[in-house]
């Protein structure tokens, strides 16, 4: 019988591999809906929300971090850091939606960057396996489409269905980070290894996530810019 850390060596190794290629296509759909929107400014403002977001999840996670449970910590941090990411929905109420779910998408993106940064520099002065960078890599992507699947389904939808995307990337998060604190409270190595596996479907789902999401968010283009896409074509 493996013993919990080596699932959890495993599992990393999944996240590298399973989650990587996951986040390329889930990124590269996002991309491509975003590509469709028109330019606007975002860089400044998502920085700032990413920035604030992260200090705000931070704050709002700490009491959790006191009480010693991982697993507690696991999904404090799947319902606090994907709902701080939707914060430029409250400071930019009159924007556009395709420039909401802009900024949103670039909040998950900085959020991702400045969390991984600080994880990283840590890995490194604690001379720590490199491998586990290339995790904080994948989480970064992990971020940025989870952000874009819950904007894509709260700005698109309608009634209850309109936070399925953000109910979706709240368990994601949560079940992503489960198995390596599951590991280090004692649970039973059956236990991790059930985790790990969620995990890893949670991942291979979140490709698919964000292809729906991608279809909702084409709804949020300007009228004009949809003829002029279509006058354009041969």
């Amino acid at each position: 019988m493996l013993a919990a850390e080596r699932v959890i060596e495993y599992y990393f190794g999944v996240v590298v591999v399973v989650g990587g290629l996951s986040v390329l296509l889930g990124v590269k759909r996002t991309l491509r809906t975003w590509r469709r929107f028109p330019e606007v400014g975002w860089l400044g403002r998502a920085f700032g929300m990413g920035l604030l977001a992260l200090i705000l999840a931070s704050i709002l996670e700490l009491p959790v971090l006191l009480l010693g449970s991982g697993l507690a910590l696991a999904a404090a941090a799947g319902l606090v850091e994907e709902s701080v990411k939707l914060l430029p929905l409250a400071f930019f109420r009159d924007a556009q939606k395709w420039e909401k779910w802009k900024l949103v998408a670039g909040t998950g993106l900085f959020l991702g960057l400045i969390e991984g940064l600080a994880y990283t520099a840590g890995i490194i002065a604690l001379g720590e396996s490199l491998y586990l960078a290339g995790v904080r890599v994948v989480l970064v992507g992990l971020h940025t489409v989870w952000a874009a699947v819950s904007a894509s389904f709260l700005l698109s939808g309608s009634g209850w269905k309109r936070f399925s995307g953000l109910a979706f990337s709240m368990a994601a998060h949560a079940v992503y980070d489960l198995p390596p604190l599951a590991a280090i409270e004692g649970l039973p190595v059956e236990v991790v290894t059930s985790l790990a596996a969620i995990s890893t479907a949670f991942m291979l789902a979140t490709a698919v996530m964000a292809e729906k999401a991608a279809k909702l968010a084409t709804g949020l283009i300007p009228e004009e810019e949809e003829k002029e896409e279509l006058t354009s074509l041969p």
